[in-house]
């Protein structure tokens, strides 16, 4: 039996951030896991809290746990899409709170890398202004001044690689325990990761996070996961993120038939196992969403607006839901399924 998760509290006196039991939180903020994992949403250090964020509270405290808890040190912990470092310091300071730290530490030198290409983007100045961060520049230009003083604090624990995650992912050997992924922007990203790391998860301890699963854009990023299905296990969700334990070694032979392009049904077949992953029905619904995107790519407009008609029927409380989030998310859709305007 899943259980719902508690929402996070700041104790001034202790400056840790900890659970406490409430009713079920709103749409798309509802925490469950498996139970094994039921001890992912543990308390945070504040220093882990500040860093300017589109993770939520409760994400942060997952990243946290997982590195003070979970982590072994048999492997490194990849953090690929660090934004301005709020990943990378969450994973830093729970690492220092390990109880193996002194172990992990001497069997590697810098435990987490992380990567993040650190260009502005056109929606990024809007986000810097609500959350004051000074001094940033236009889109285009690089931030990477203020991702190297965000994560100053944990800097010796971390391998920060600057670029195109493309370039700068190359030549990682080594195993790998904990992977990070809010990076997946594009296919061929999403398929570099799982050719360069898949095959480097420890099975039965390496979990993968992947950040915009929930998320109603980038279809891919649910039909490639799914496509591993038979060497994970899902062990919860947290607002946009979806973890997985890896079970069994996964095989190049899996990743080239990947790569070899997937049949329009199975992709099909793949977004509707990946809408059932969630007990939430708004999150079943943004991913129900993605999978109208998957269609317009696969069979074009008409086919996706007749899905969305059926979407619709589907999950009229989300449909007619105020929250913000999901009103948006159904405006992107229409437009994209009757003007092509995303």
């Amino acid at each position: 039996m899943v259980k719902h998760g508690p929402a996070a509290t700041v104790l001034p006196a202790t400056g840790l951030a900890t659970a406490e039991p409430q009713p079920d939180a709103e749409p798309m903020r509802m925490v469950r896991f498996n139970p094994a994992f039921s001890r992912l949403l543990g308390s945070i250090s504040q220093s882990a809290v500040k860093v300017p964020s589109m993770m939520s509270m409760l994400e942060k405290r997952v990243l946290f746990t997982l590195a003070r808890e979970r982590y072994t040190g048999s492997g490194l912990i990849i953090d690929a899409g660090i934004f301005l470092g709020a990943s990378t310091v969450c994973f830093g300071e729970g690492l220092r709170q390990n109880r193996s730290f002194k172990t992990a530490t001497k069997r590697w030198t810098k435990p987490i890398i992380s990567f993040e290409r650190a260009i502005i983007n056109p929606g990024m100045p809007a986000f810097f202004k609500r959350n004051n961060v000074e001094g940033m520049a236009e889109p285009g230009e690089s931030f990477a001044d203020a991702v190297e003083a965000m994560i100053e604090p944990v800097a010796d624990l971390v391998d920060l690689r600057l670029g195109d995650i493309l370039e700068t992912g190359q030549g990682i050997e080594d195993p790998i325990e904990i992977l990070f992924l809010d990076v997946l922007k594009l296919p061929e990203i999403s398929r570099f990761v799982m050719r360069n790391y898949f095959p480097r998860l420890i099975p039965g301890v390496s979990i993968v996070v992947q950040q915009d699963y929930f998320y109603e854009r980038l279809p891919f990023i649910k039909t490639d996961q799914e496509f591993f299905s038979e060497y994970f296990t899902f062990i919860g969700e947290v607002c946009s993120t979806a973890l997985f334990l890896c079970t069994k070694p996964i095989p190049e032979s899996a990743i080239d038939q990947l790569e070899q392009g997937l049949p329009a049904r199975e992709q099909e077949r793949l977004a509707s196992r990946a809408m059932q992953r969630s007990c939430d029905p708004a999150r079943r619904y943004m991913m129900a969403i993605s999978k109208v995107r998957l269609i317009k790519q696969l069979y074009g407009s008409e086919s996706a607006q007749d899905y969305l008609r059926f979407v619709k029927n589907e999950f009229p409380d989300q449909v007619a839901s105020p929250l913000p989030r999901l009103k948006d998310a159904l405006a992107a859709i229409e437009r994209v399924c009757w003007d092509g305007d995303d």
